[in-house]
């Protein structure tokens, strides 16, 4: 997929399920609805219905994936979820020299693209406390002709009556120095359980994974140029997932 920039949200999310002994099959509950403004492919109400669930970690990331049906990412549509520190979310005691981290269960969290993601011609300014969680949308199955990924942004310029519904956006005006007066809106995702990370983990309170996100979507290359403003919104999406994480098989191509 061409984006013009790195993204790899999508990267670890596609490969998390198929190639890892790390996925759940169709146990589980959870819901991604809302409504989207996909040039070419899909505009109004939308109802995900995920019925397939996974999950993977390395080192301390965690990536979720919430699908509608279990075929490969790239015949399917689905929910990728970054998580860059697990454990941070999670908490930890105190062990040896090291500090207790404390639990950030039930805390309303940041949800953007990953610091060293920047789109086009925007500079890159430091940000003192990153979002720890990225989400994408992938819709490789409904939206045939061309490769979809959009992506929570830390914040989308809103239409007028505070919907995502034909957002328009005048980047050659505001780099005339017209100010704008635009309504924008922010992505945020809540834990209540996350896996701890060992795969050989029996008991099923600490393999549970469940939380509520409230995303809003956007294509980053549509940002106007110096970061003048941010992406308009092409989707709004809420969702809930609960379920626990079963190590399976290893994706293998032929029998």
């Amino acid at each position: 997929m061409t984006h013009g920039f790195p993204i790899r949200v999508l990267s670890l999310s596609a490969l998390a399920c198929v190639l890892a002994a790390a996925c759940v099959g169709r146990e589980g509950d959870g819901r991604v609805e809302g409504e989207l403004d996909v040039t070419d492919c899909w505009s109004g109400l939308f109802d995900l219905e995920p019925n397939f669930f996974g999950a993977e970690t390395y080192r301390d990331t965690m990536t979720l994936r919430l699908q509608r049906d279990s075929d490969f990412f790239t015949y399917a549509d689905g929910v990728s979820i970054l998580v860059d520190d697990f454990r941070a979310i999670r908490g930890a005691p105190a062990e040896g020299s090291k500090p207790a981290i404390p639990s950030r269960y039930g805390e309303v969290l940041r949800v953007g693209l990953p610091p060293e993601v920047t789109p086009p011609n925007t500079p890159v300014v430091a940000d003192p406390d990153p979002p720890l969680v990225h989400l994408n949308l992938y819709l490789q199955k409904t939206c045939r002709t061309q490769n979809v990924a959009l992506y929570a942004a830390d914040q989308v310029v809103m239409a007028a009556d505070g919907t995502c519904s034909a957002v328009t956006q005048d980047c050659a005006a505001l780099a005339a120095g017209t100010p704008a007066a635009v309504t924008t809106a922010k992505s945020t995702i809540t834990f209540t359980s996350l896996f701890n990370g060992d795969i050989l983990e029996s008991e099923e309170a600490e393999k549970r994974i469940a939380g509520h996100f409230d995303v809003y979507l956007a294509d980053p290359r549509e940002a106007c140029p110096g970061g003048l403003q941010p992406p308009p919104c092409r989707g709004h999406l809420e969702g809930d997932f609960d379920y626990i994480y079963n190590r399976s098989r290893p994706y293998q191509p032929f029998p």
